[in-house]
């Protein structure tokens, strides 16, 4: 599990370690990965992707990369930034509204749904 690029270092991660059997991206950022190694990914990966971040290049090759796996699935949260699923966000008053921190969701809520669609998937692929 990573995110940014922790994101995409979490989806290299199936290619360079076989004994991963999954990964968990939040709001990836996938320009890093080569071309090359989209057919490399051999395991599912769950793209958590914010409402405010990612570019239709990136989003692009989530969906390659689902393309080829059909147990990979990518979801976005609407009403988060970037920053939503880390606990940056929960920086109070002006701080927070200068740098953006913060989304329309309510930053526990969204907290919730990425803590929940997380879970789920692990549960469904580490048994």
């Amino acid at each position: 599990m990573g995110h940014s690029f922790g994101g995409v270092t979490a989806v290299l991660a199936l290619v360079k370690e076989p004994s991963f059997s999954c990964a968990v991206a939040l709001d990836a950022w996938m320009f890093p990965l080569d071309n090359s190694l989209y057919p490399e990914v051999p395991k599912p990966v769950l793209f958590i992707n914010a409402e405010k971040f990612q570019t239709p290049e990136s989003v692009a090759k989530m969906k390659r990369l689902s393309s080829r796996n059909s147990q990979t699935k990518i979801i976005t949260i609407l009403g988060s930034v970037h920053q939503s699923p880390t606990d940056f966000t929960f920086l109070s008053g002006m701080l927070n509204r200068i740098l953006g921190a913060r989304g329309t969701l309510d930053p526990y809520k969204c907290l919730d749904i990425t803590t929940q669609a997380a879970l789920a998937f692990l549960q469904r692929h580490l048994g």
